[in-house]
């Protein structure tokens, strides 16, 4: 995701270490890319940002509902409309990484670019029961959500959801893209099909283990795989699709419209596989491919893009604090905005802290 797949030394990297097959065809891979593409950092960032616009969003519809006003509930959705592209993008640059700029060269990278993101998905589950635990003991089971952290995403780190697909699509697509470079990753290949047969094996498991849990979220949706390559093409075409600019912004525009009537009349949240999505995002890739960075601002960027994943995984926390229990809910109209504007803003600066600070300190491998 964030900063896990940037072209790196892997780009230059020498021949395979595991694996026997024809290290002519590792070197004739037919779409990898070399440089680095600021854009998609620009892209991280924002789409982090993003997520965060969303989930405070969110917040306010839950609270907006129940208030003298409804200000609240269209301030949420007015933030819905132009979040879903965010996790979509999550998987588009993860697609784009895997196929293009990042190709895997070996089993060991696949393997590493699993392990960044597992290590992370779990020291954050256990922080989020414990600490949630700590503050409010009647919303958190420990003992029962932390044994579903193995199997599905929930309150309170619902938000680390789309890694429980986002791992094994950076898991198949690696295989595959090994398996085509003439390798044979055997133990990947295996744990494909693992994977391929969990939702059998893993409800049986727990049944006969007498487990009271039922949920298995490990896999990936359909959708999941079209933005995987979409993000693929788009991203690694986007400096050769060059519609006008206020076509794309037009685009936007007209995608979040219709997030926010289909959110706010017909059917809330949005699901992501939804085509009014696609639009969304692929108009975000192509407007921030035509713009022309300085060398500071790339800097700036790169900088944030390394800590993206970090302040993502961490942000639950201040949207807990801000948005459910210091936002006051039935203010006027202007104060609302000034409240959300602040609590957004100190909510994405904190985050942002927190993990370059940990970044600083050699943790990154764990926090994310």
């Amino acid at each position: 995701m964030f900063g896990s797949h940037r072209p790196d030394a892997e780009s230059v990297e020498a021949a395979p270490r595991d694996g026997v097959g024809s290290q002519t065809r590792s070197q004739e891979f037919p779409l990898a890319s070399h440089g680095h593409r600021h854009d998609v950092d620009v892209m991280r960032v924002l789409a982090g940002l993003t997520v965060m616009v969303g989930h405070s969003g969110g917040v306010l519809i839950g609270r907006g509902e129940g208030a003298d006003t409804n200000h609240a509930w269209l301030l949420g959705h007015l933030a819905e409309a132009v979040n879903p592209w965010a996790v979509p993008m999550f998987f588009m640059i993860a697609g784009w990484a895997t196929l293009v700029g990042a190709p895997p060269r070996t089993g060991a990278k696949v393997w590493d670019r699993i392990i960044r993101h597992f290590v992370p998905l779990f020291a954050w589950s256990f922080i989020f029961i414990l600490g949630f635990n700590f503050f409010d003991t009647d919303s958190v089971d420990v003992r029962h959500d932390l044994a579903r952290t193995f199997l599905e995403a929930g309150r309170p780190a619902f938000h680390l959801w789309y890694l429980y697909a986002y791992i094994p699509l950076v898991l198949i697509f690696g295989t595959l893209v090994l398996f085509w470079r003439g390798l044979r990753p055997w133990k990947l290949a295996a744990l494909c099909v693992i994977l391929a047969g969990s939702s059998v094996w893993a409800p049986f498991v727990l049944e006969q283990l007498g487990s009271g849990q039922t949920a298995w979220k490990w896999g990936i949706a359909t959708y999941q795989v079209v933005y995987f390559c979409l993000g693929a093409f788009f991203i690694h075409y986007a400096k050769d699709i060059r519609p006008p600019m206020w076509a794309l912004v037009l685009t936007f525009g007209a995608c979040a419209l219709g997030v926010f009537w289909w959110e706010s009349d017909y059917s809330y949240p949005i699901a992501n596989a939804n085509p009014l999505i696609v639009g969304l995002a692929a108009s975000v890739i192509l407007i921030i491919s035509r713009i022309e960075l300085g060398e500071r601002t790339k800097r700036f960027f790169t900088t944030l893009a390394g800590a993206s994943f970090g302040a993502f995984l961490v942000h639950v926390f201040f949207l807990e604090l801000f948005f459910e229990h210091l936002f006051v809910i039935d203010a006027s109209p202007v104060v609302l905005v000034v409240q959300y504007l602040g609590y957004l803003g100190l909510t994405a600066v904190l985050s942002y802290s927190l993990s370059l600070a940990w970044g600083r300190l050699r943790l990154r491998r764990i926090l994310g």
